[in-house]
């Protein structure tokens, strides 16, 4: 089958498009690739001047009909892509093509994506949250279709073991604070933005560096004792975060790591919490998962090796990719509607 991808490709930091790319071609798919970020124009000034950004995002929409023109795909996958406007998904399905996307992030965009979504044939969500708002305007076309691991890219890999407890993420005020209670701990953080954290005597002596390659932390991962994964929102109100499960929640499984979490609401569905993972949802059980990772690595190795049999067993990019092209279907339950679902269709969504 002929697939265009769109995406938001980044040549020095593979990511979902990548992934999933990867996986529709080992299933025998021919993959034709567009980047719907490809603008011309730098983003400062289009920020400055409405009129460049509406010529430079016009330029992308009639790149992306040549492109689908061209190349007559049976199926075009969209991944977020709010700079495709919804005429221009009409366009292409008039062409011949069926178009699903993949809105994976929240609350980025989530207004735009209201607009946007019945011009799709099919529409996932990342979030099994957002998913339910999508419901509730009567989107019936919309699934809920969590993220997931590359089994060729996230596998565990053979390095000196270390008996230290590894975080790879950007700052977070929520992880900060979370941190804060595992002073004293051998806790080691990596990623953009933990200058802010500097001045703080608990946290400072955690820090190690700033953002890194996809094949460096895989290797941190494969040698730490835990890794830890506190999610943008963390304790906050379901519509603060949509529940929303993050890549490292499947790619932490996906190289055979213990991971600790936080219990977002996602991931307690998708997976078994003391099975698969350890969960917390305060500072002191997060001090105490991490303790018990380190006083017991028998344990724990045990629940990191039932955890990447999970994600192995449903959740990799060609299970996705299976559902993206239309050969199975979405499995994963969409939950009831919750007050601030009702709350967000009468504020007329998230911009």
């Amino acid at each position: 089958m002929k697939v265009l991808l769109s995406g938001a490709f980044n040549p020095s930091f593979e990511a979902l498009p990548e992934y999933l790319a990867a996986a529709m071609r080992r299933q025998g798919h021919k993959v034709v690739l567009f980047d719907h970020r490809s603008f011309l124009i730098p983003g400062r000034l289009r920020r400055r001047l409405p009129i460049l950004m509406r010529l430079d995002r016009a330029r992308l929409n009639a790149a992306f009909l040549r492109r689908v023109r061209r190349t007559r795909p049976e199926v075009v996958v969209v991944n977020q892509g709010m700079t495709l406007t919804a005429a221009t998904v009409r366009a292409a399905r008039e062409a011949g093509a069926r178009c699903v996307n993949w809105f994976s992030d929240y609350p980025a965009e989530l207004h735009d994506g209201m607009l946007v979504a019945p011009a799709y044939d099919a529409f996932f969500l990342g979030s099994s949250y957002a998913a339910r708002l999508h419901r509730d305007a009567g989107h019936g076309h919309a699934s809920w279709l969590p993220f997931a691991c590359d089994e060729e890219t996230h596998r565990p890999i053979d390095a000196a073991g270390m008996r230290r407890v590894v975080l790879v993420g950007s700052y977070y005020p929520e992880r900060h604070l979370l941190l804060r209670f595992l002073r004293g701990l051998p806790i080691d953080v990596y990623g953009p933005g933990w200058e802010r954290a500097q001045d703080d005597p608990f946290v400072s002596p955690m820090l190690r560096g700033g953002a890194m390659r996809p094949e460096r932390w895989r290797r941190l991962y494969g040698a730490a004792a835990a890794v830890l994964n506190i999610h943008y929102g963390s304790g906050a109100p379901r519509v603060i975060s949509g529940d929303l499960e993050n890549t490292r929640v499947f790619e932490i499984l996906g190289c055979g790591a213990l991971q600790i979490v936080d219990r977002q609401g996602d991931v307690m569905r998708l997976f078994r919490e003391g099975v698969h993972l350890l969960a917390f949802t305060s500072g002191e059980e997060l001090r105490a998962r991490v303790e018990q990772a380190l006083a017991d690595p028998v344990a724990a190795r045990a629940i990191a090796r039932a955890g990447r049999q999970a994600v192995l067993a449903g959740h990799t990019y060609a299970d996705r990719a299976r559902v993206l092209i239309g050969d199975a279907r979405s499995e994963f339950a969409v939950p009831e509607s919750t007050p601030q679902a009702a709350y967000l269709r009468t504020a007329g969504g998230r911009s």
